[in-house]
C-alpha cells in the first residue's frame, strides 16, 4: 500500500474498500484513462449480470402499481402494461442501464469538480474527479451483493438499507426522501469526501459536509419529482 506510484489498478480497486486514501493518493501521482474505464466497466458488468434477477421483479411490481392506480383509466392501464411487456428483457433495457451509470458518473464528477475548485479553491481536473467517482462507484458491487440475494429470496425489489425501512406508507414525500438516504450511498459520500480532500489538501471533514449537502439537495429534489410523477 505504501508504493503509491507503482500501485496497479487492481491494487487501487482493493484499496478503495480498506484504505481509500491510498487509492486517491495514487491517483494524485498519476491518473490514467484506465482508472476511469476499468472500475466503470466492472460496475456496469455487475449491473448487467444482476438485471435478469431484478428486472422481472421490478416489472411485476410496476404492473401492480399501474393496475391499482386510480389516476388511469382501464384503457390507459392496458396500454401501459402492454408497453412494459414489449420492453421487458429487450436490449434497450440493458443499454439504458449502462448509459445511466455512465451519465451518473459524469454528472457526479462535475459536482465534485465544482466543490473542489469553487468551494475550496482547489485546482482539480475533471479527469481526476472522474477517476475518483469511478473507483467510489465500486461500492455498488457490494451493495448489489447484499441487496440482490434479499430481493430474490423475498421476491421484491423493495429492499431498503435506509431509514425508509421504518416507515409503512410508501406514498409519502418523507418515504421517498428516506429511500434515497441509503447507507451504501452514505459510504460513497464519505469516500468522495476523502478523495476530494486528498486532491485539494483540505480536511475530509470539510469536504464531507459540502458533498453531504449536495447529496441532501439531490434527495429532496428526487423525492419532490417522485410526488409529481406518481401514477
Amino acid at each position: 500500500m505504501s508504493d503509491e506510484k507503482n500501485k496497479s489498478i487492481f491494487g487501487k480497486i482493493i484499496a478503495i474498500f480498506w484504505e481509500p486514501s491510498a487509492t486517491f493518493r495514487a491517483l494524485v501521482t498519476k491518473t490514467g484513462w484506465l482508472d476511469i474505464v476499468v472500475p466503470l466497466f466492472l460496475v456496469i458488468l455487475v449491473s448487467m449480470a444482476s438485471m435478469p434477477y431484478v428486472t422481472p421483479l421490478a416489472i411485476e411490481e410496476q404492473k401492480t402499481r399501474i393496475a391499482q392506480s386510480e389516476r388511469l383509466s382501464d384503457e390507459q392501464k392496458t396500454l401501459a402494461i402492454d408497453n412494459i411487456d414489449q420492453r421487458a428483457n429487450s436490449v434497450t433495457t440493458y443499454v439504458s442501464a449502462a448509459v445511466f451509470l455512465i451519465v451518473r458518473t459524469v454528472a457526479v464528477a462535475a459536482v465534485l469538480m465544482l466543490v473542489g475548485n469553487f468551494i475550496f479553491g482547489g485546482e482539480v481536473k475533471y479527469k481526476n474527479m472522474l477517476a475518483i467517482n469511478a473507483y467510489v462507484n465500486l461500492i455498488d458491487i457490494v451493495m448489489n451483493g447484499v441487496k440482490i440475494p434479499l430481493m430474490v429470496s423475498q421476491q421484491t425489489v423493495r429492499i431498503y438499507t435506509s431509514p425508509a425501512l421504518f416507515l409503512q406508507d410508501d406514498s409519502t414525500f418523507l418515504f421517498r426522501f428516506f429511500t434515497n438516504l441509503d447507507l451504501f450511498v452514505l459510504w460513497k459520500v464519505i469516500l468522495l469526501a476523502i478523495g476530494v480532500g486528498v486532491f485539494t489538501k483540505i480536511k475530509a471533514t470539510k469536504t464531507f459536509w459540502a458533498i453531504f449537502t449536495c447529496w441532501i439537495i439531490y434527495c429532496l429534489a428526487v423525492a419532490g419529482l417522485g410526488s409529481m410523477a406518481k401514477i
